[in-house]
């Protein structure tokens, strides 16, 4: 089972961050103005802004928080993608949510709500200015489906240079096709990620946003 909804109020306005992490999201290749698809070429920084995010947030990670995973297209070498960083957090299943909002939003995060029936988890962000997004926090139950799906679909574009490749290439021609409609970008996408995954898992794949 996935995460539940909750009575969380979505925020525009966020704790700020500590000096060192927004110091290190800042050089880190990273931003896009919300709704806008705009596509960067890979950058070395992104892995490094994960590794960073991860050390940041680990002093005070709560124990129900049980895995971060660098996912979408900033976490496929080579791969162009919007400069937004997507972490998946791994959730005790069953836990309650209040101890991993309250870390994130604690840290500087903006809660951006719950997700529907194609995406279940719940979705929090990292701004250094309002509307500029650095990072997608993606919290969901760990080991649940769409946990698997994200996790399916990175290692799948890793291993399969090939695959990686036409995916970058579709992705090029819809932010053509959709420079600001995120929705119809993200929508336009699944085919190619369904079919993917079901080569490598006989399952479906969820949509990354990158």
């Amino acid at each position: 089972m996935e995460c539940q909804p909750v009575p969380f109020e979505r925020s525009e306005h966020a704790e700020p961050m500590a000096p060192a992490l927004a110091a290190l999201l800042a050089d880190a290749d990273l931003g896009v103005r919300r709704g806008v698809v705009e596509l960067a070429g890979s950058s070395p920084r992104w892995v490094r802004a994960f590794t960073g995010l991860v050390a940041a947030l680990a002093p005070t990670r709560p124990a129900d928080a049980l895995a971060l995973e660098h996912i979408g297209s900033t976490s496929v070498p080579g791969l162009p993608a919007k400069a937004i960083l997507d972490v998946a957090i791994g959730q005790r299943p069953g836990s309650d949510p209040l101890s991993v909002h309250e870390w994130l939003m604690r840290a500087g995060h903006l809660y951006r709500g719950e997700g529907g029936e194609e995406r279940p988890d719940r979705i929090y962000a990292l701004e250094l200015e309002p509307g500029l997004r650095l990072v997608n926090v993606h919290v969901l139950d760990h080991g649940g489906e769409q946990w698997r799906r994200y996790l399916t679909f990175r290692d799948h574009l890793r291993t399969h240079p090939a695959e990686r490749d036409a995916y970058g290439e579709l992705k090029r021609r819809l932010a053509i096709a959709h420079p600001e409609d995120r929705l119809a970008y993200v929508q336009a996408k699944g085919s190619f990620i369904t079919a993917r995954h079901a080569d490598a898992s006989e399952g479906h794949a969820g949509v990354p946003t990158g």
